[in-house]
């Protein structure tokens, strides 16, 4: 029992990272895209941001190899920083080989290497709207229950549409009056083993822990009776 309740204390899970692309054309934007599974709220977590702030989010693209969703997906803990008024993330597209994420919004030509056979995107998520919206970082997770099976290691190719692209050197907060070109880029995940711990203790662990406690006073309190 305390050889379980230790495992439990200390089983972690490993969050994928991306932050290595390819564009298509010189330059790419300083895009960081983290997943993590959340076992407390059984969703998948997203985070995308732009660091420093040389480009703005329009499309991300995700491929989980040759899957197709078990069910339909459900976007839910959307959020954006800096809140401005105008903002907001959708799924637009799911098992699609299709290159589109919206209005002004696409990745034609970038010719991403996606894995035979299922040469599909299994989400296509649009972030924002075209043109500037003063938006660097994007908050939003999907439920995993539509991605039965999935693990970390499954986090395969990311694509990103971006607009109001920079100038190598300059950041859209130095103000974004030349920052007035886009990028298309791909990348694939990096797992890290050992994210930082849950903010959120797994449920379950107090219970685990008082129960640990009984058995270990329950084999002492025999001890001293055979004693």
């Amino acid at each position: 029992m305390l050889t379980l309740l230790f495992w439990v204390a200390g089983s972690t899970h490993g969050m994928v990272t991306y932050d290595d692309w390819t564009s298509n054309d010189a330059q790419s934007g300083s895009y960081t895209v983290t997943i993590d599974h959340n076992v407390v709220d059984s969703t998948w977590e997203f985070v995308f941001t732009v660091d420093p702030w040389d480009a703005e989010g329009l499309g991300l693209f995700v491929d989980l190899g040759d899957y197709d969703l078990s069910a339909m997906p459900l976007l839910s803990n959307v959020s954006w920083d800096p809140a401005v008024t105008d903002g907001g993330v959708v799924i637009w597209d799911t098992d699609t080989s299709s290159s589109n994420c919206g209005k002004g919004c696409n990745i034609n030509g970038l010719k991403a290497p996606l894995p035979d056979p299922d040469g599909e995107w299994e989400f296509v998520f649009r972030l924002g709207e075209q043109g500037f919206d003063g938006i660097q970082t994007y908050n939003f997770s999907v439920n995993d229950a539509a991605l039965s099976g999935v693990t970390e290691a499954d986090w395969g190719l990311m694509a990103v549409r971006s607009q109001q692209l920079c100038p190598p050197g300059t950041t859209l907060v130095d103000g974004d009056d030349n920052c007035d070109g886009s990028d298309k880029s791909y990348g694939t995940g990096v797992i890290d083993p050992d994210p930082p711990p849950p903010a959120v203790p797994v449920p379950g662990t107090p219970v685990l822990i008082g129960l640990g406690l009984v058995v270990l006073a329950s084999t002492q309190s025999k001890k001293r009776k055979r004693a």
